[in-house]
């Protein structure tokens, strides 16, 4: 059950973005847009009206768009955090490879 819910998760998520893709395409940004919750739940249908800027806000910072008194479970909790410090992790590798090459230019 954990690895469906977990798939439902990652649609919405998908789904949602691409909402926010359209709806930052158009020239009204002031409206609210309706965005699936992101629970996860099997049974859950339920949309969360958010206006564009609050959106962005929420995914820029890997909130997720949840419904009032809906929550992640601590399984999709730990997958975001997991996948959280993995981007971290590459990117400090980059950023070290980076500083790396920049010294090495300055010894040559």
């Amino acid at each position: 059950m954990g690895r469906r819910r977990a798939f439902k998760t990652a649609a919405l998520v998908e789904v949602n973005r691409h909402i926010g893709e359209v709806a930052e395409g158009l020239p009204s940004r002031s409206d609210e847009w309706e965005f699936f919750c992101e629970c996860g739940r099997p049974e859950c249908t339920d949309v969360v009206r958010l206006t564009l800027e609050r959106y962005s806000t929420l995914h820029d910072s890997g909130e997720p768009v949840l419904a009032a008194g809906h929550r992640l479970s601590q399984v999709e909790r730990a997958r975001r955090l997991h996948d959280d410090a993995e981007a971290l992790t590459r990117q400090a590798t980059h950023q070290l490879n980076r500083a790396r090459r920049n010294l090495r230019g300055r010894d040559g």
